[in-house]
């Protein structure tokens, strides 16, 4: 039985909660906070019989073996250390890591311990993402000519700047918390090597991004555009067209229908979507592997590197980042 502790305490750490109950061998057993009143209340919520105020007395805790971290993005090297170090198999909220820098040393420090570190990109583990990269692979669509992928939602309006989203030092703007979808998912979809990124971006009063455009050159000349905001709705929809094939893929990042050369198909997911991640990463845990076969470290890890060029161009260096403490 895999026995998970949660990091945070916020709305996706809630969804984590009443998914993990369709997961066979995997058990919520602890919670985590910042405050006592934050974790006694989520404990009386979700029904989960351990509540600590402090990482690390959850770190140290022989009750779980495993931890979900759920906190803002600034969060996540830090605390992924600590319980890689305390030898807990570490699942953690996408983005991974702020930056390449931070996930090499997480990567490394993993593989010291011996335990499993993966990036909770749900969107992978989809039933609909699932068959559509088995399409991809099995038949013939011929060479990628071009995708278009957008996934934003109006969130900042009368948005206080010093709250998640906005605030520079929790590492805010959409790239980290809406881009990462499509360019994952780009990734997962392309394996053609890189040539050439551009970006463009709109700055929030606070120096995060808003709005942020991508345009992806790759080595056969295919052009993939890629927008993310949290200032507009997009239809957050992915649209991939090959030689000989056409996929639309419906609010991509949580698909049940797409279609391919206008074929209608609906392939539902489970509960509220992380059953399918969840039940993963507990298989790869009693496989006794260090790395999960679909959400891998070079997975995650060329996310990251195209984020990463992406903010040198648009010019978004969090304050953690210049003072070099980003490790």
């Amino acid at each position: 039985m895999i026995r998970f502790g949660i990091v945070g305490c916020g709305g996706i750490a809630k969804k984590f909660a009443r998914d993990i109950k369709f997961v066979k061998d995997a058990k919520l057993v602890a919670v985590s906070a910042r405050t006592k009143e934050k974790a006694e209340k989520y404990k009386e919520q979700y029904m989960v019989p351990y509540a600590y105020s402090s990482y690390n007395d959850l770190a140290s805790s022989n009750e779980i073996n495993a931890v979900y971290i759920a906190t803002p993005h600034s969060f996540h090297y830090e605390q992924a250390i600590l319980f890689l170090k305390h030898k807990k198999h570490v699942l953690v909220e996408k983005p991974i890591a702020v930056n390449q820098l931070q996930f090499k040393e997480m990567i490394k420090v993993a593989k010291e311990n011996n335990v499993l570190l993966m990036e909770a990109m749900w969107t992978y583990f989809l039933p609909s993402t699932i068959y559509i990269k088995k399409y991809i692979e099995d038949n013939n669509p011929g060479n990628l000519r071009e995708a278009n992928i957008s996934f934003g939602y109006a969130l900042i309006d009368n948005y206080p700047e010093e709250r998640r989203l906005l605030n520079p030092n929790l590492a805010g703007g959409s790239l980290l918390d809406m881009g990462v979808y499509p360019v994952s998912f780009y990734n997962l979809i392309s394996n053609t090597k890189i040539k050439n990124i551009d970006a463009k971006a709109e700055l929030t009063s606070s120096g995060v991004d808003k709005t942020t455009y991508i345009k992806i050159t790759d080595a056969s000349n295919s052009i993939t555009n890629i927008k993310s905001s949290i200032e507009e709705h997009f239809d957050n929809n992915a649209t991939l067209i090959y030689d000989n094939v056409k996929i639309k893929i419906q609010d991509f990042s949580r698909s049940n229908k797409f279609y391919i050369n206008n074929k209608e198909y609906n392939i539902p997911y489970e509960g509220e979507g992380f059953v399918h991640q969840i039940r993963s990463f507990v298989n790869t845990i009693e496989e006794n592997k260090i790395e999960n076969p679909i959400a891998n470290h070079t997975l995650s890890m060329k996310t990251l590197e195209i984020m990463d060029q992406v903010r040198n161009k648009i010019g978004l260096t969090y304050p953690f980042e210049k003072n070099n403490t980003n490790l």
